[in-house]
């Protein structure tokens, strides 16, 4: 049974909500490590790790109700808009208040995030280049030498690369799946 809008965005604020937990509590966790405080840094990474798995197992869950691309393409559309527009509104009140550092800071942030948005679009392209040359010149190039094979009398050999390329088949399918999803 499809997820209810209301189930899938709580599924999706408590991924988003047990992830920061997690890199919260890995940050501190270094921190104390840095100050020698071995035992209650190795609590919290502990504690890091069931949150993670909680984020998994949400994400998981999220998958089975949704197209991996059609959450990977939300989190490239929030990363690009809500989440750079929060880092440029926090520098321009920290501007504001006198906080010059933590203004330049979180522009630098800002830019970098919209640089991830980009990288996704330009890998999704790559993928989807490969994907095309896999499916029309590497997988007629198995097949064009499996038949010279089979007419040379190597039937083995034209097996094998008849398999190949169903196998080659394959690998294209999953470039085309993951270039959709970034």
């Amino acid at each position: 049974m499809a997820l209810g809008k209301e189930t899938e965005m709580g599924l999706k604020e408590l991924f988003k909500a047990n992830a920061e937990d997690f890199m919260s509590l890995m940050l501190v966790a270094e921190k104390l490590e840095q100050l020698g405080k071995k035992e209650e840094a190795k609590a919290l990474r502990e504690k890091a790790l069931v949150e993670l798995g909680h984020a998994k197992a949400i994400f998981e869950t999220l998958l089975k109700n949704q197209e991996l691309r059609g959450i990977v393409g939300e989190m490239a559309k929030e990363e690009q808009e809500q989440h750079v527009s929060e880092y440029n509104k926090v520098a321009m009140t920290a501007k504001q208040e006198g906080h010059e550092d933590i203004e330049k800071m979180l522009c630098s942030f800002a830019d970098q995030e919209a640089k991830i948005a980009e990288t996704i679009a330009k890998v999704s392209k790559v993928l989807n280049e490969m994907a095309k040359e896999e499916d029309m010149q590497h997988i007629s190039e198995y097949n064009k030498v499996a038949m010279t094979a089979k007419q040379e009398g190597h039937e083995d050999i034209e097996k094998m690369l008849c398999a190949f390329a169903e196998q080659e088949a394959k690998i294209s399918e999953t470039i085309k799946s993951v270039a959709k999803a970034l």
